[in-house]
C-alpha cells in the first residue's frame, strides 16, 4: 500500500511540473482586437455570463501591489500593467492564496474569474479557443465593461 502511494504521489508531482509556461503556448491576444500601449501588457479580467445565477455576489480580482477590481455576471475590466514579474489572487475566501505571472509587453492576458463554494476563483486563461471566445464577447459588447455599483 505504501508503494502504491508512493506512485501515486511522484506521479502528481511530477505532474504539476510538466505545465508549459505562458510564452511558450504561442496564443495570439492581439490579432484584430486592441493592443495594449507602447510599453505596457493589456490585463482583461472577466465573468462569464450567468444571468440570476452569480448575480448576487462580485467575484473580486487582485494583483498584489494594485487596486482589487470587482465583476458581476457578464462583466469585464481592463488595465495595463508595466511588464514584470506579479502575483494575482486565483482563491479568495478568508485565506486568500496567490499565483504568480509574468507579464510581458504589447501583449494581453486574460483572466476567467468566477465564484466557486462562495469563493471568488481567477484562472488565468491557457486556451487560444476561450481567448477567442472573449475577445469576441467584449468586441461585440455581449460583456459590460465593469463599473463600480
Amino acid at each position: 500500500m505504501k508503494k502504491l502511494f508512493f506512485v501515486l504521489l511522484v506521479l502528481f508531482v511530477s505532474g504539476c511540473a510538466t505545465v508549459v509556461p505562458y510564452k511558450n503556448l504561442n496564443l495570439d491576444t492581439t490579432s484584430n482586437f486592441r493592443t495594449p500601449a507602447q510599453g505596457k501588457a493589456g490585463i482583461y479580467v472577466y465573468q462569464w455570463k450567468t444571468g440570476i445565477f452569480g448575480a448576487g455576489m462580485d467575484v473580486g480580482f487582485e494583483i498584489k501591489g494594485l487596486p482589487e477590481v470587482f465583476l458581476n455576471t457578464g462583466e469585464y475590466c481592463y488595465f495595463e500593467v508595466a511588464q514584470g514579474a506579479y502575483e494575482y489572487k486565483f482563491r479568495g475566501g478568508i485565506f486568500k492564496q496567490y499565483f504568480p505571472v509574468k507579464f510581458e509587453v504589447n501583449q494581453n492576458y486574460f483572466f476567467n474569474a468566477k465564484i466557486s463554494n462562495f469563493s471568488d476563483f481567477v484562472y488565468l486563461v491557457r486556451s487560444q479557443t476561450e481567448i477567442d471566445e472573449a475577445k469576441n464577447n467584449i468586441l461585440t459588447e455581449r460583456y459590460e465593461l465593469c463599473t463600480n455599483d
